[in-house]
């Protein structure tokens, strides 16, 4: 049987080629996200600023959320902080005084900004102020002098050089909310290339600026030459013996400078995680519909080697090993573009902003492994399917059923189509009964699965039916070639399913993971952004407003009212509260006199007027669920971990799933990473002009430069983290359809290909080559048109029910263009697919054609 597999391979080459590409592009996107879960598992993070430190203690940058029992420290879900964890700068005298510390450095970071002419200076992502002593855990060297007293300040070269600042200048510095001139002493210039660029100051100037003095972001340590560091790590640990800080050492330590790489993570491994089970997924079920159609061209072939003696178990072995010389090549050399598209998906995630840009990228030997071995294992599984039934045919039965296989129904699949349209039909119950908001897409992924598995099951049956529903239209408007087209399609209904499989497969879960996500989009922006009244939004660029810029705004000519504007996300610790373990509730926070105006709420019970202080106004089933009302206390953990207690003074309607607790502003400003408010909204008195207003809201906020005065959609919201998600939904879908619709063209050239014979036939008996290639195209629209059906039904019966439960309305958001689209890509690969092989099969002249071996 080696033999004969080898014989085979040599004289169907075409077919054996498209089973190669398929497990070759299968392989390649699962190393690509072998690669990006690893990233995402390791989360290796070079530090820059701290460059020089052996060690680093920083803040433990997540949270662990009781799953169910609140005093059960070990049942925990462990969720990343919205905001940085600043840690106690008292800590240097601990870690100072253990065995092998050279020396300890408290670093604490603020917005510093350099402005030059009015206009911000700022190199790299974001600038920040430093105090000076932090500058020997970097790679800094100095031309100056340090700063030794107040109102001296060290630059960063890179923008001492973009502002045209030289040693002894004065320099405007945007900082704490405002404004003040600092003399320059020196110039500081890293070996390499930073994300951030840094201001330096004296300490006396940074116990007066940084909103969160007397804490630090990070401890530096500079260990003793010689000293283990992995021993020195660990006698850190167990001095501090502390479980809200971490101790990090190598490639770990850059987390300290740069904490929302942490939240990446969260998102990384579960997006590589559905990336790379889809593409397992699609990748079985392509390669099985290429080894099937392959397989069926051969039945023939197949029933005469029974025929002569071949048992089923050689037919199988036989078919087997054909699969296996294909996939172990395609799979060994898929790994080459999996090389390049990990780090390329890599780079496009990072810019959509999922992850950090500082997260390093890798790709060790267990991707490797593991992609081969799936592609190995998806072959192995697809001929097993592919020779089960041409194995167990009597030869009689298969040589009279090869020109035309009919026979389609067995019971396994029969059974498992059924379990699967079960799953899916639970989903759709699930999804509209006990789920709700943005968590509801949870259910929408794998139900589109179940409902694509159950149609892929029982595709022969359905190809046949909507063939004959489409017969009729089609011989009026095509006449013979259609009458033809029909016959080919419904007799050959199990080959055609081959090619109508794939395509139902990539338009069922392109339109609804694409619908899914402009969904939610629409949903997001609806009940996080739309329920914000503000017609200008200031935002700033240098760190944030000083405190009373919200007043002086409200007596700029043509305003309304105006509030401040914070975001921030958190827990509710006390009573427990077990709504929100797998994320955290949004915070809104507001200025208190602004609060109903700006926001559009109207209270059930109290008043968004007396949101000041410790106080706090919950979603009314946040109230009914907790059974809190007004006057009670609760406790919140914000996001820097901090516990406040605060009390109710208001309970109001949100759309459920879509909730945000509101907070005052300055409360929560206080306890963001800037520790300063970054936005204002602004409403406008009737009948102002736009521009009028721009204006006058300039003029009062002059002092404060890098002020942007746009239009209400600059509003940072929760609605951001869903775009952000979307883009990369989008690219991944997208690699899923274009490998999925590959697979349709790998599919459709072989049939076509396979059908020299009876091409040739109807040349000899008069058809001309014109006529042949129109009953091509028929088939080719037909196939299309009945996978787009199918898909359709697969995609629609996911997104009814989820639409219904975000939007209240049974009809997705998203544009037709995006069907139309998706639709025109099915259409292009089927027709180029077919025609172009035939067109190649026309060029044989007919006699040679109709004695060709298929």
């Amino acid at each position: 049987m080696t033999y004969l597999a080898w014989r085979t391979l040599r004289y169907r080459r075409l077919a054996f080629i498209a089973t190669f590409a398929a497990v070759f592009l299968g392989v390649a996107l699962i190393v690509a996200c072998g690669g990006l879960m690893e990233t995402g598992i390791r989360l290796a993070v070079p530090p820059q600023r701290l460059a020089a430190a052996d060690v680093v203690v920083s803040g433990k940058q997540t949270y662990g959320v009781p799953k169910k029992d609140p005093q059960d420290t070990k049942d925990i879900k462990s969720v990343p902080l919205a905001e940085r964890y600043w840690i106690d700068s008292g800590l240097v005298g601990k870690i100072q005084a253990v065995p092998g510390v050279e020396r300890a450095i408290a670093e604490a970071s603020f917005a510093a900004t350099v402005v030059r002419d009015g206009v911000p200076v700022i190199v790299g992502t974001q600038s920040l102020g430093h105090d000076w002593e932090s500058a020997a855990l970097g790679p800094y060297r100095l031309d100056g002098q340090p700063p030794a007293q107040p109102g001296q300040v060290v630059l960063d070269r890179a923008v001492a050089r973009q502002a045209g600042i030289k040693v002894g200048d004065r320099v405007e510095v945007a900082v704490g909310g405002g404004v003040s001139t600092f003399q320059v002493t020196g110039l500081a210039g890293a070996r390499d290339e930073m994300s951030h660029s840094a201001l330096f100051f004296s300490g006396g100037d940074v116990q007066r600026l940084d909103p969160h003095a007397g804490t630090a972001d990070a401890i530096g340590v500079l260990a003793k030459p010689g000293t283990d560091l992995d021993a020195l790590r660990g006698r850190i640990e167990k001095t501090l013996n502390d479980r809200k800080l971490v101790v990090l050492t190598g490639d770990d330590r850059g987390v300290a400078e740069f904490p929302e790489a942490v939240g990446g993570r969260a998102q990384l491994v579960p997006l590589a995680g559905v990336f790379a089970g889809m593409t397992v997924f699609v990748s079985i079920f392509v390669v099985a519909s290429t080894l099937g159609l392959s397989v069926q061209q051969r039945q023939k072939e197949v029933a005469l080697l029974r025929s002569i003696g071949a048992t089923p178990r050689q037919i199988r072995k036989m078919i087997r090993r054909e699969a296996l010389v294909v996939a172990v090549g395609a799979a060994i050399l898929g790994c080459i573009p999996g090389a390049l598209l990990g780090p390329l998906i890599h780079w496009l995630v990072a810019e959509a902003g999922v992850i950090s840009p500082v997260v390093e990228f890798h790709q060790g030997v267990v991707p490797y492994l593991i992609g081969p071995a799936v592609g190995i294992f998806a072959a192995l599984v697809a001929s097993y399917v592919a020779s089960r039934r041409p194995s167990k045919t009597r030869p009689t039965e298969g040589i009279a059923e090869a020109a035309v296989q009919r026979k389609w129904v067995t019971w396994p699949r029969v059974v498992f189509s059924f379990l699967f349209f079960a799953g899916g039909i639970v989903l759709i119950i699930v999804t509209g009964v006990a789920l709700r908001g943005p968590v509801a897409s949870a259910t929408a992924g794998p139900a589109v699965m179940c409902w694509a598995i159950a149609i892929a099951l029982i595709s022969p049956g359905l190809t046949r039916l909507l063939a004959a529903m489409l017969s009729v239209p089609v011989r009026a408007f095509f006449g013979l070639s259609g009458y033809l087209g029909t016959i080919n399609i419904r007799t050959r209904s199990v080959r055609v399913a081959a090619a109508v499989t794939p395509i139902m497969l990539a338009v069922s879960v392109a339109l609804a993971n694409f619908y899914l996500q402009t969904t939610q989009n629409e949903a997001a922006e609806r009940y996080y952004s739309d329920s914000l009244r503000a017609d200008v939004v200031l935002s700033s660029a240098t760190g944030g407003f000083p405190a009373d810029t919200v007043e002086k705004l409200r007596s700029a000519p043509g305003v309304e009212d105006a509030s401040a504007y914070v975001t921030s996300a958190g827990w509710i610790n006390k009573p427990y509260d077990g709504s929100h373990v797998e994320s955290p509730w949004p915070l809104q926070g507001v200025t208190a006199a602004s609060a109903a105006s700006i926001t559009g709420v109207r209270t059930i019970e109290g008043n968004l007027a007396d949101l000041r202080g410790d106080t706090v106004a919950l979603p009314e089933v946040a109230g009914k669920n907790l059974n809190v009302g007004i006057g009670d206390q609760i406790t919140l953990r914000l996001g820097d971990r901090s516990a406040v207690d605060l009390r109710v003074v208001a309970l109001y309607p949100a759309k459920e799933g879509y909730e945000t607790i509101m907070l005052p502003a300055e409360l929560l400003a206080a306890h963001s990473t800037t520790g300063l408010t970054r936005q204002i909204l602004v409403t406008a008195a009737p009948g102002t002009d736009r521009d009028k207003l721009a204006a006058s809201l300039r003029e009062k906020v002059g002092g404060n430069p890098g002020t942007l005065i746009g239009e209400r959609d600059t509003i940072a919201t929760f609605a951001e983290r869903t775009k952000t998600q979307a883009w990369v939904n989008y690219l991944l879908v997208a690699l899923v359809a274009g490998y999925t619709m590959i697979s349709v063209a790998n599919t459709l050239i072989v049939a076509t290909a396979g059908r020299r014979r009876e091409l040739g036939m109807q040349r000899l008996i008069g058809a001309t080559r014109r006529q042949a290639l129109e009953m091509l195209s028929i088939e080719a629209g037909m196939i299309t048109i009945i996978g787009v059906v199918l898909g359709t039904i697969a995609s629609i019966a996911t997104l009814l029910p989820f639409s219904a439960v975000v939007l209240g309305r049974p009809f997705p958001s998203g544009s037709v263009f995006i069907y139309l689209a998706v639709v025109a890509g099915a259409a292009v690969l089927a027709f180029a697919a077919t025609l172009l092989p035939g067109h190649r099969v026309m060029l044989t002249r007919p006699a040679e054609a109709a004695v060709a071996v298929e």
